[in-house]
């Protein structure tokens, strides 16, 4: 456990006293099969947890047995062998338009305007937001990702690199620098600190007690800061954006993790695929006569072009 971020401690230690020491604390590692590691997550899905949790779990579980394995205890990991049900139907969340969070971020009071808007064009992780103005090369248009915080506590950022930098625009830095000025801040202070300004904010509280209860006075979306990532990734990607920077700004390890689970079809991608599909077959019918001339012209195009690469 002392090897591991404080974070992740804190996932471990949530699941060995809830769910497995309760379902394997009287047996020995190697009274524990792959049947016994089977019927434990078959419990999990009849209590109805969620697949994520479950996949959670066989993770957790799967990573004490590896430790095991790894120190000599037992011989092989019972966990990996074990199988997960199919995973359900997933009800997507409605991402914001742009023009809805505007309005919100519009209707916040600063720094926390700023925070939502920064996550929102950057695709940071909130636990990411642990900026200091030292953090900013106004210069290079650079915000560098150095530390993190959860709950209080300062960490280092989650990705495969130590540090990066997120890239920003002119008016970006200006809005930054225009807040900075505001606050009368330095370098060494907090760029959204908490109530005491002894460190940076605390960011789990701060969805449900300050900017949901404004997004449902406007009529808005259920907003979450994952969301906001989800809203920001999807806009890279309906963009065009190359994966690689994309995956770079998110800060992932893997391009898949992205396309998986951060993009959302939006309206106008959903619109652009039914029109090009639906136009295909749509118009003046084929009557027999005019398909078989169709076939036919197309069949001499090919025929031309087989010719023209021949010479």
């Amino acid at each position: 456990m002392p090897t591991k971020k404080e974070t992740t401690q804190r996932g471990y230690e949530v699941n060995l006293r809830k769910h497995f020491v309760p379902a394997f604390g009287n047996l020995q590692l190697s009274e524990i099969d792959t049947e016994t590691v089977q019927a434990f997550l078959n419990l999990k899905v009849a209590e109805g947890y969620a697949f994520d949790t479950l996949k959670n779990l066989k993770w957790g579980l799967s990573s004490v047995f590896s430790a095991a394995v790894k120190y000599g205890y037992i011989k092989f990991n019972p966990v990996r062998t074990a199988e997960l049900p199919p995973e359900g139907i997933r009800e997507e969340a409605k991402l914001p338009s742009a023009a809805e969070l505007v309005l919100l971020i519009d209707n916040l009071p600063e720094p926390l305007a700023t925070a939502l808007w920064l996550v929102a064009v950057t695709c940071i992780r909130p636990e990411e937001l642990a900026f200091k103005w030292g953090d900013l090369d106004a210069g290079k248009r650079h915000l560098w990702i150095i530390r993190a915080v959860n709950r209080g506590k300062l960490h280092t950022p989650k990705y495969h690199r130590s540090n990066r930098p997120i890239q920003l625009t002119e008016a970006d830095v200006e809005r930054l620098l225009a807040m900075k000025q505001r606050m009368k801040a330095g370098d060494d202070d907090w760029m959204f600190p908490h109530s005491r300004k002894t460190g940076p904010m605390v960011h789990e509280q701060i969805m449900g007690r300050l900017v949901q209860p404004v997004a449902r006075q406007l009529g808005l979306p259920h907003i979450t800061w994952r969301l906001l990532r989800h809203w920001g990734t999807t806009q890279m990607i309906e963009s065009h954006v190359p994966l690689q920077a994309a995956q770079q700004r998110l800060g992932h390890s893997r391009p898949d993790i992205l396309l998986k689970h951060y993009t959302h079809v939006l309206d106008e991608s959903a619109e652009f695929a039914a029109t090009t599909l639906s136009s295909k077959l749509s118009g003046k019918a084929h009557k027999k006569g005019a398909l078989a001339t169709d076939i036919q012209s197309i069949g001499s195009q090919t025929a031309a072009t087989k010719k023209k690469w021949v010479m």
